[in-house]
């Protein structure tokens, strides 16, 4: 009965346009079963459920926002539209953390833009004596943040607070870390429908060329930043040379590109020049 189930609802899902239907009327049907694997016959309230979620995905609703959480950074992160879906290739912002503290961790740590907590979160998990403050202007975002950071055990170190990026704050930061909205006006017209119909165009939207956000967080750099800070900000597509003039403009220097797993040049880290006697 399952695989007559699954070859229905997979028709369904091909039929609107998803890449893989198989692949994820299976991965719906276990959620649906609360199953980590299908290994027996659903039930007729697990068929009611699984029915719902394949409706659902057929609209192009993410099968994230269905299921109500991601995995990042090897994390199980609660996700809903008020927040933008993690991804693997963010993960490069905590790779580039990492390589950059090799000879010492940061003590403090500030995400802009936090949505899920999921940079900050994943931070704080490698670096046990760290804190950090996630800033946000969604206040629904801000809760899921804290529900997050209390599951994965990190709620004594995180504090979640409203705001818009650097503006208010009054103490500086060893590490400043982003995933600011990027994408252009133009890129806006052609994204896929899971992503334009669904996730947060606040999370999306970074104005012409895509780089409003950076420009603002820029400006308000050095006022959060220790004088031995690091800053690390994802970048969309061919926006790196863009990106380093806007921060060489606000003062920082040794810019550097970390590229992801395809590639891509994906975040930049900076640094404000050397003060003496800092």
């Amino acid at each position: 009965m399952s695989a007559s189930l699954l070859k229905d609802a997979a028709a369904q899902l091909a039929a609107s346009g998803i890449d893989e239907p198989q692949r994820e009327a299976r991965i719906l049907l276990a959620a649906a079963m609360n199953l980590a694997r299908i290994d027996r016959e659903p039930t007729a309230s697990e068929r009611a459920a699984f029915a719902q979620m394949i409706a659902r995905r057929a609209t192009r609703e993410p099968v994230a926002y269905i299921l109500g959480r991601k995995e990042f950074w090897s994390l199980d992160f609660e996700v809903s539209p008020a927040v933008l879906i993690p991804r693997p290739d963010s993960e490069t912002l905590v790779e580039a953390a990492l390589a950059q503290f090799t000879d010492g961790a940061p003590k403090t740590i500030l995400d802009l833009g936090t949505g899920s907590g999921c940079l900050l979160i994943a931070l704080l998990s490698e670096w046990r004596d760290a804190t950090g403050v996630g800033i946000d202007v969604s206040d629904t975002a801000l809760a899921i943040a804290q529900r997050n950071a209390e599951r994965l055990g990190v709620a004594s170190r995180a504090q979640f607070r409203r705001g818009d990026w650097t503006e208010g704050l009054d103490r500086r930061f060893d590490l400043v870390i982003a995933n600011p909205p990027y994408i252009s006006a133009r890129e806006h017209l052609y994204l896929d429908r899971d992503v334009a119909g669904f996730e947060p165009a606040l999370a999306l939207r970074g104005g012409e060329d895509g780089l409003d956000p950076l420009r603002r967080i820029a400006n308000g750099l050095k006022l959060v930043m220790q004088p031995h800070a690091f800053a690390i900000f994802e970048l969309g597509i061919d926006q790196a040379a863009a990106a380093r003039r806007i921060l060489i403009n606000a003062g920082l220097k040794d810019l550097r590109i970390a590229k992801d797993l395809g590639g891509r040049e994906r975040a930049i880290v900076a640094r404000l020049p050397h003060q003496p006697g800092a």
